[in-house]
């Protein structure tokens, strides 16, 4: 109910946000993402939406394009919306950047990317807490975040997948 998915089928418990990102790196990454394809981010990203794609780069050569944001810290959906290309192959961004609170307009990047058919990771460590959160409105193929961001233990992460 926390996040209104559609069926308990479409959650998974992991360790923690950053075990739940490499699950879909690896599990979807490595066997759709190849040479010379392109992984999008924006330079918000927490170092564990960063890694594991760039362990993807290294190891099937594709490449990692980020979307900016401004001198405001201010995400803006034409910057993102420019790096989309035929080459991309998946977005992998945060719902809400940890370092700067700038919130990202998920469900935009969402309809953005679904048009060109390429599949969204959200990483909600930060938006599950400060925002309302509905996977089914966002649209996203997965969303991630950790336990201990919303008052559970550590050791403890939700991947939830449509």
């Amino acid at each position: 109910r926390f996040l209104n998915a559609s069926s308990v089928d479409e959650i998974v418990f992991t360790k923690n946000a950053t075990e739940a990102i490499n699950t879909v790196a690896y599990g979807y990454g490595m066997p759709n993402i190849g040479e010379g394809d392109e992984i999008l981010l924006s330079i918000m990203e927490h170092h564990s939406n960063i890694v594991p794609w760039h362990f993807i780069r290294e190891r099937q050569g594709a490449k990692l394009v980020f979307a900016p944001v401004d001198d405001e810290g201010i995400f803006h959906i034409e910057e993102f919306e420019k790096r989309l290309t035929d080459r991309t192959k998946l977005v992998a961004i945060t719902h809400m950047s940890n370092a700067l609170g700038t919130v990202t307009p998920i469900k935009k990047i969402v309809e953005l990317a679904h048009a060109r058919g390429i599949p969204v990771l959200v990483d909600g460590s930060q938006g599950a807490v400060h925002l309302p959160v509905d996977v089914q409105d966002l649209g996203c193929d997965w969303y991630v975040f950790t336990g201990h961001k919303v008052y559970g233990p550590s050791g403890i992460g939700v991947l939830y997948g449509r």
